[in-house]
């Protein structure tokens, strides 16, 4: 299958040939349909410093993405052969103390798909069947594969009391953005977005 590879440590990635992944009894093998860029993609691309000290090449980068899953490993039960789907790109360990303990998030040993792991930038991608997310047959692959960015989104201003309150964003991005939307469907009373424009 075609993929894009970060194969050493320098800037940019290749566009090759790789093995198409096999899966365990307990992933799914999903064909990517739609996949977006992050920042921490750029991150890679450039091989800056954050880059360099995280990530160990050689791996297919991108986590952000929508498809369709193509096989399913034996012990999986809660998605079929055919489901449209996306994925949590964060793989935890679901028998480790933190995610016991309700922490999974916090767990220094999770893997990033396209950081720790091979990720979404190729023709499929294997994932725990515990990570992915149906997707409504109403929602195109394109807005079903912006799930992770919204979700930090959510995450974020959600954590706050929203109903009633004057809100500053701070950073328009595609977060940002999209936490402009969520806390005004939250009841803000007053929405303020800033950022840097040169």
């Amino acid at each position: 299958m075609k993929a894009l590879v970060k194969q050493s440590a320098a800037r940019g990635l290749t566009l090759t040939d790789v093995p198409e992944p096999s899966i365990r009894d307990d992933e799914v093998l999903i064909r990517v349909r739609s996949a977006g860029v992050c920042g921490t993609d750029v991150h890679i691309y450039e091989w800056d410093a954050w880059a360099s000290g995280r990530c160990k090449p050689p791996f297919i980068c991108g986590h952000e993405f929508a498809g369709d899953v193509v096989a399913v490993g034996n012990l999986v039960e809660s998605v079929k052969i055919g489901d449209r789907v996306t994925a949590e790109g964060h793989i935890v360990d679901d028998r480790s103390l933190f995610s016991r303990t309700g922490n999974a998030h916090v767990d220094p040993s999770t893997k990033i798909i396209g950081v720790d792991r091979d990720g979404c930038f190729a023709e499929y991608i294997a994932m725990p069947a515990t990570n992915v997310w149906h997707l409504d047959d109403a929602i195109s692959y394109d807005i079903g594969g912006i799930h992770d960015p919204m979700g930090n989104a959510f995450h974020t201003a959600l954590t706050a009391e929203i109903p009633g309150s004057v809100v500053l964003i701070t950073g328009c991005g595609p977060i940002g953005a999209f936490a402009v939307g969520i806390c005004k469907a939250a009841g803000a009373a007053r929405i303020r977005a800033r950022d840097i424009n040169p």
